[in-house]
């Protein structure tokens, strides 16, 4: 009988753990929504890139897994603020004009005042904002794909290149305050 009053005790507790952990997990997943939410409509983060997937690649150059992922080291960032935008990004992939010969990098560099932000919610909870820089002749839109979870993907249209996406995540810019 006691072994039975000492089991049943120690189905008790792990419930009210559970219970506990599932309060607080369902809390702090609801913070991150809310973070996420408060990024997009006031127009104010930076989209940290750390993988590129190019949409064409010579067979040559596919990994042994198939994958054609690159993996990016740090400080590949889209910037949106209320005001401007800022890109530094880099490019893999056709380009259908020749680059300037005096050029010695040409990847995705913008950085304008003068542009359209629209973004709207599905049904899955996922924010896509499209980005449409007014002044810039090389690229002609960045679509983000945002996920509640702050992870995020970014796909470049470009006016003279394939197009290429960009997995990274989403994070508040370092002079806001919440």
């Amino acid at each position: 009988m006691r072994y039975y009053l000492c089991l049943l005790a120690a189905c008790v507790a792990a419930v009210n753990f559970s219970c506990t952990s599932a309060s607080k997990l369902s809390s702090d997943k609801l913070e991150q929504e809310q973070k996420i939410r408060h990024f997009v409509e006031s127009k104010s983060f930076v989209f940290n890139a750390t993988n590129a997937n190019p949409m064409r690649t010579n067979i040559l150059n596919i990994l042994p897994n198939g994958s054609q992922l690159r993996n990016l080291t740090p400080g590949y960032t889209l910037t949106v603020m209320d005001d401007s935008i800022s890109a530094y990004l880099p490019y893999y992939g056709r380009a259908y004009t020749a680059p300037n010969p005096t050029s010695t990098d040409n990847g995705i560099k913008v950085n304008t005042k003068k542009f359209s932000y629209t973004y709207k919610q599905n049904k899955k909870g996922i924010y896509i904002v499209t980005i449409n820089p007014e002044n810039d002749r090389v690229t002609s839109s960045f679509i983000l794909n945002i996920g509640l979870n702050g992870y995020a993907t970014l796909q470049v249209q470009s006016v003279n290149r394939d197009a290429i996406s960009f997995y990274g995540d989403i994070q508040l810019l370092k002079g806001d305050i919440q």
